[in-house]
Parts: structure tokens; sequence; C-alpha cells
């Protein structure tokens, strides 16, 4: 992630495909079997849009956990704008060095940034941090079909990008102690509107800007061929929000 990719992301609301919906519906899934004022972490926070959500319609205090300053302080500066600086204060930490004891919290919130370290190791990782009883709430990239384009796989690999489908991810739950709560499928609105559309505005500025400069080019050029993907071949992945509680 080189400075071109960080000045397109530090320019859009949101570092990943979201909606604040999706957002309430995965909190109201679970909000009647929290404490009155639930210890919240938002591991992967970003700028905050979810962070400042789950503080609107949760009591809970939020500690908000990125590894890129910039988006921390936007959050900050958010929070103390909407009264909820009292509730919510960020951590500049690494995912893989999480600076918390055992059973800290009530509930871990994720959305679209478990790939940092794999699906697998969150749910492992993380387990630790809950608990006795409490949830995680994450969204991670899935197969929504089994009947895939071949050039739609060669690109995930390309990239890197392990995709599970949800029924991998549940067993992967499953293995690990959680019982799934529930599980739907982000709209593709939550990819269009929310995130595609604001990063084409930024990046047409950004290529006059950085005209000539090839690598700037090649950032640019890779994160449209994301969006390329998302538009033609949408009906067989999406981000799929996973609630999840340990008993």
């Amino acid at each position: 992630m080189n400075t071109y990719f960080y000045e397109v992301f530090e320019n859009i609301p949101r570092q990943g495909p979201g909606l604040n919906s999706s957002t309430r519906h995965a909190f109201e899934c679970i909000k009647s079997d929290l404490p009155d004022e639930p210890v919240i972490l938002d591991m992967g926070c970003g700028k905050g849009v979810q962070t400042l959500e789950l503080a609107k319609i949760s009591s809970g205090t939020i500690t908000a956990l990125d590894n890129h300053q910039y988006f921390l302080d936007v959050l900050t500066k958010e929070a103390e704008q909407k009264g909820y600086d009292n509730r919510i204060r960020t951590l500049n930490a690494d995912m893989n060095k999480l600076p918390f004891d055992r059973k800290s919290f009530d509930l871990i919130w994720s959305e679209g940034a478990v790939f940092i370290i794999g699906i697998k190791e969150g749910l492992k990782k993380w387990r630790s941090l809950l608990k006795q009883g409490g949830f995680l709430v994450l969204s991670d990239l899935v197969w929504l079909s089994n009947n895939r384009p071949d050039n739609l796989t060669r690109y995930f690999e390309e990239e890197c990008m392990y995709v599970l489908t949800i029924e991998q991810v549940l067993q992967e739950a499953s293995q690990n102690g959680y019982t799934c709560v529930d599980h739907f499928t982000l709209p593709l609105e939550g990819w269009t509107r929310e995130y595609i559309q604001p990063q084409e505005h930024v990046i047409e500025k950004l290529r006059k800007k950085y005209t000539g400069n090839s690598e700037a080019r090649e950032t640019f050029d890779s994160i449209e061929k994301e969006r390329d993907i998302v538009m033609k071949y949408n009906e067989y992945f999406g981000y799929e929000f996973f609630i999840l509680k340990i008993e």
C-alpha cells in the first residue's frame, strides 16, 4: 500500500464496502443480549463510519483500532463534533500485535478488515479477547456461487486473496467455538454508492495531479480494475456479515 493508494483512501468516506443500514441490522441481531453499556472493539476501523454508527445505536464504549494515523485523526475529530468523544477512543496498533488482555470485550466488530490477517486467523485470535457470551461481528469477502468464471478466480489468486464460501466461514467459526446467530450479504449499493463511486471522483483528480507518474498510474489502474471486477461479476462474490457468539 503505497502513498498513492493511501491518498485515494484518505479522500473517501469508507475504506471498504459497507452500509449504515447493514451495521444497524447486524447490531439489532445481538442488542438484547449485550450489556447496557457494552465494551466494544472496532478492529480495522478506518475513518470510522461504522464506529460512529455503533456509538449512535449503542450506549457502549468503543476502542477504534487502525494502523494508519490519518484515519484515526479523522475519526477523533468526527467523534468530538458528534459528542461521542467520551465513548470513542482511537488506538494506533497492529492486528498481529494486539495490546489487550484476554476477555476484555463484550463485542468485537470488524467491517471489511479481517482480510488483513485472514479470516481463519481472525476467528482464532480474536476469540480470546471476548468475554464469556461475547459476540464477534465481521464482514468479509466470500464466494456467493460455486459456478464462477475461471478469470474471476484467477483475479483473486493474483491479488493473493484467499476467498472462502459462506459455508467454509461458518465451519471455521464452529471449529473455533462460535455459534452463528445470523449472517447476511451486504447489498450491492454498499459497494457502488458507498465505495466505488467516491473512488472514481478522487482518482479522476489524482490522475491529473500525477500525470506522467507511472507508479501512481499503476496504483489507480489496480483500484479501478477491482471496480470493473465488482461491476461485472458481483453475482459470484460479495461481502457477508457474520454475527457470531461464544459461550
